[in-house]
C-alpha cells in the first residue's frame, strides 16, 4: 500500500445499553452489589464480547474474529488489563478477585463489547480508498439479575489509500492493527481504556428513550437498487437504528435503550457467555419510542468542469416520537441532510453507496446535534419551517431535557 495519508478516529461518550444477544470471547466473569452502583463502587472485568449471536459471529465479525483467533482474545484482554491498571479510573476495576454469581452482594460486571466491524472500499480517481471501522462499547451489567444496566459506545477506524484495490490480506492487516495497536494508529484497547475514564456506573433511574422501529421505504429501495445494487438493504434499518441512537446519546448525553429487530426478544435479549451458560438479560421498558423511516435518498449533478464534477447526494427520513401508554405524538416530521462530492472528470465509474451513507449518518449527527441548540444553522435546511414543524421540533426538546 502507499503511505497512508490520513487516519481518522471518532469515539461516542454517550450512554447507550447492549444492542443484541452476547459472547464473551475472553477474560473473567464477576460481580459486585449494586443495580445501580455508586461511583467509587468496585466492577469486575468480565471480558471481551462480541454483541451478536453465536451463529453469525464469522458472519458479522469476519476479520475481527480471524484477529482473536488464536489466542488473539487472551492477547486483547491482557492488553485492556494493562492499560486499565495504569490510569486512574471513575470506577475500581477488578481483574482477578471475583465475586460469586450466586451472591447477592456482588453483580456488577464490566466487558468490552464488540457491536460491529465495517469494510469500506471506494474508487477515487486513479486510487483506491480503504476504510476499516470497529463500533464498539463499554458496557456495563447486573449479572445476578441479569440486567443490562447501559453503556458507553465508540468507534474507532482506519483509513488507508493505495493505487490497486487492496487485498483480503491487505484488510486483514488493517483490522489487526486496528485491534491490536500500531505506530501512530489508535487501537481498540486504549479507546476503551479512554471511554472509561470519562464514564461511571449507569444509573436506571432516568426515563428512557429506544427506537423501537427502523423501515425502508419503496423509495429508498428504488435508489439502491438503481445506484447501490451491491449494497445488501436487509440489515440497514438496524445500522440506520443503532447509529440513530448512537448520535443521540452522544449529543444529548443520553441513556438510550438498544433497538432489536427480533421482536420476539421482547423486553429481554440472550446472552450466552463463554462458561457456556445462556441467559437473557433484560432491557427495560421505553419511556418514549422513536420510529424511523428512511423514505428515500436522491443524487445530483451540480456542476461539471474539465477537471471534475460536483454532485450532491440527499437523505430524508421521517422520524416519530412519541409516548406509548398514552400514544402522545411529541413530533412526527421529515428530516433531511444533502452532502457534496466532488469527482474527477477522468473516473468513470462512481460509487454512490458511500457517500450516500455518509449523507445518512449526517442526518443522524446533525438533527440529534440541534435538538439541544435551536439556533443551529442546519436546521434552516434540514427541517420543514413551518409553525408545526417548529413547534413538534421545540416539543422533542423539552422532551430530552427531561430525560436527562
Amino acid at each position: 500500500m502507499l503511505s497512508t495519508l490520513w487516519r481518522r478516529y471518532r469515539a461516542a461518550s454517550c450512554l447507550r445499553q447492549l444492542m443484541s444477544g452476547m459472547i464473551v470471547v475472553g477474560g473473567l466473569l464477576g460481580t459486585h452489589p449494586s443495580l445501580a452502583a455508586s461511583p467509587d463502587s468496585k466492577v469486575y472485568f468480565a471480558g471481551v464480547a462480541y454483541t451478536s449471536n453465536a451463529a453469525s459471529i464469522t458472519q458479522a465479525f469476519p476479520h475481527v474474529s480471524a484477529a482473536l483467533s488464536s489466542g488473539g482474545d487472551a492477547a486483547l484482554n491482557q492488553r485492556v488489563r494493562t492499560l486499565l491498571q495504569s490510569q486512574t479510573l471513575p470506577e475500581t476495576i477488578a481483574f482477578d478477585s471475583l465475586g460469586s454469581i450466586k451472591d447477592a452482594a456482588n453483580s456488577t460486571a464490566l466487558a468490552l463489547g464488540l457491536d460491529r466491524e465495517t469494510t469500506s472500499v471506494e474508487h477515487i480517481g486513479d486510487v483506491y480508498k480503504l476504510r476499516v471501522e470497529v463500533s464498539a462499547q463499554a458496557l456495563f451489567f447486573d449479572f445476578k439479575e441479569k440486567q443490562v444496566l447501559g453503556s458507553f459506545p465508540f468507534i474507532i477506524d482506519f483509513i488507508d489509500v493505495s493505487a490497486t484495490p487492496p487485498s483480503e490480506t491487505q484488510i486483514q492487516t488493517a483490522y489487526h492493527n486496528l485491534i491490536f495497536g500500531a505506530p501512530g494508529q489508535h487501537d481498540l484497547a486504549s479507546e476503551f481504556a479512554k471511554t472509561l475514564a470519562h464514564a461511571s456506573v449507569p444509573m436506571a433511574s432516568n426515563k428512557h428513550l429506544r427506537v423501537t422501529s427502523s423501515t425502508l421505504g419503496p423509495k429508498a429501495l428504488d435508489y439502491l437498487h438503481q445506484y447501490a445494487p451491491q449494497v445488501d438493504a436487509t440489515p440497514l434499518p438496524q445500522e440506520v437504528a443503532e447509529a440513530f441512537g448512537t448520535y443521540l446519546g452522544t449529543n444529548q448525553h443520553l441513556s438510550v435503550l438498544p433497538y432489536s429487530s427480533n421482536q420476539a426478544l421482547g423486553s429481554s435479549m440472550a446472552a450466552r457467555f463463554i462458561e457456556g451458560e445462556a441467559y437473557d438479560l433484560k432491557i427495560p421498558e421505553a419511556d418514549y419510542e422513536i420510529h424511523l423511516n428512511v423514505a428515500g435518498f436522491k443524487k445530483i449533478a451540480q456542476s461539471q468542469t474539465n477537471v471534475d464534477a460536483l454532485f450532491l447526494y440527499g437523505a430524508f427520513v421521517d422520524v416519530t416520537v412519541l409516548e406509548p401508554l398514552s400514544n402522545k405524538v411529541y413530533f412526527s416530521q421529515r428530516v433531511k441532510q444533502g452532502e457534496p462530492k466532488t469527482v474527477p472528470i477522468t473516473q468513470t465509474s462512481v460509487d454512490d453507496w458511500p457517500p450516500t451513507h455518509d449523507t445518512l449518518l449526517s442526518l443522524s449527527d446533525n438533527f440529534t446535534r440541534s435538538l439541544s441548540d435551536s439556533n443551529n444553522p442546519w436546521l434552516k435546511s434540514g427541517l420543514s419551517d413551518d409553525k408545526q414543524a417548529r413547534d413538534q421540533f421545540s416539543s422533542l426538546g423539552e422532551l430530552i431535557q427531561s430525560c436527562r
